[in-house]
């Protein structure tokens, strides 16, 4: 009898030991979990995240091959494989995923338009003269003409190289007695958003400017991509530049292999083509609107705009890349990463 309440006591310590080994193991689970779960996780990201930066650098060589085979040496236009082209930016299939390339449009079109954008088709606040700036900003921002005077001849004092003062400019005296002081740069600006450090620049003003203004380029505004914003702020009057966004907008009837009939290929006979074709009435405040702004006008570009978005086939993980590519040096300039 003592023999069997032995065997059963001996039974019930081993259960014991196996309930108590289960749960030490069921902890040690969790424990393992709790601690590798989250590193798997990230890892998964990180391992997603490289993937899509290759995807969208896939769409970046994808751009650049459509910069370099640009068949019109001599022009550049919206028509160009570069501008508008769903086959080659939109939602273009690669490496387990997509990329696309969303041109930045104005935000009057109803829907987004694939490819890149021209630089050059903005104002370039390292060369535009002090009458355009001023124009910029009283046409954009709505700013006095004193105080649009004041900020436009302080930007010419910010890249300028010398310490001499334009008429209503500031140089390193004023910024120096500032609370959080600096020097002035007598240099180019590096980014748009260092016009925020020049006199009388606020964040108001910038905001209302800089989806037209660059610092890429030589200084000139090509004629068949740039919008009716830049066209006046450049010195055309809104008749005239009107018209050149009519002509650009017509339709083209020339023959497959042929100039297309809506392009200006030389910015000197923007005037003559518009008279020919009937845009023009030929009265002679066409001719001084154009001829005020011919310095500023060209109809070749070298600096282009990506904003290239990518995104794995399973969802989840997104990448975008904005990049600047010139042309002329074969270089990539600028490259953001969000």
């Amino acid at each position: 009898m003592e023999s069997k309440v032995n065997d059963g006591g001996a039974k019930g310590s081993i259960l014991i030991i196996v309930l108590w080994s289960l749960f030490f193991l069921a902890m040690l689970a969790v424990a393992v979990n709790s601690y590798v779960w989250p590193r798997l996780e990230v890892s998964s990201r990180l391992l997603g995240k490289a993937k899509m930066r290759y995807i969208a650098s896939a769409g970046i060589r994808r751009a650049i091959l459509e910069i370099k085979n640009d068949s019109t040496e001599t022009y550049d236009s919206l028509h160009d494989t570069w501008s508008d082209n769903d086959e080659a930016f939109k939602e273009v299939p690669f490496g387990g995923g997509t990329f696309s390339a969303v041109r930045i449009t104005p935000a009057d079109k109803s829907k987004p338009e694939y490819g890149l954008t021209d630089e050059e088709s903005k104002i370039n606040i390292n060369k535009a003269p002090a009458s355009v700036l001023q124009n910029l900003l009283k046409q954009e921002a709505g700013v006095a003409d004193d105080d649009a005077s004041a900020i436009a001849d302080s930007i010419l004092d910010w890249r300028d190289s010398d310490d001499a003062l334009h008429k209503d400019g500031h140089e390193s005296d004023y910024y120096e007695g500032l609370n959080e002081h600096y020097e002035c740069k007598n240099g180019d600006f590096e980014s748009l958003e260092e016009l925020l450090l020049v006199y009388g620049m606020t964040r108001d003003i910038f905001d209302k400017i800089q989806d037209i203004i660059t610092i890429y380029g030589e200084g000139s505004v090509n004629v068949n991509t740039a919008g009716l914003r830049v066209l006046m702020a450049i010195g055309l009057d809104k008749g005239s530049a009107e018209k050149i966004m009519a002509f650009r907008e017509k339709e083209n009837t020339a023959e497959d292999g042929d100039t297309p009939d809506n392009i200006f290929t030389d910015a000197s006979s923007i005037a003559e083509v518009l008279n020919d074709e009937g845009e023009s009435s030929g009265e002679d405040a066409d001719a001084a609107s154009i001829a005020r702004a011919a310095t500023m006008l060209s109809v070749k570009s070298d600096n282009f705009r990506g904003d290239i978005a990518a995104s794995l086939s399973q969802g989840g993980i997104s990448e975008k890349i904005t990049f600047i590519y010139d042309r002329s040096k074969g270089l990539v300039k600028y490259w953001r990463e969000e």
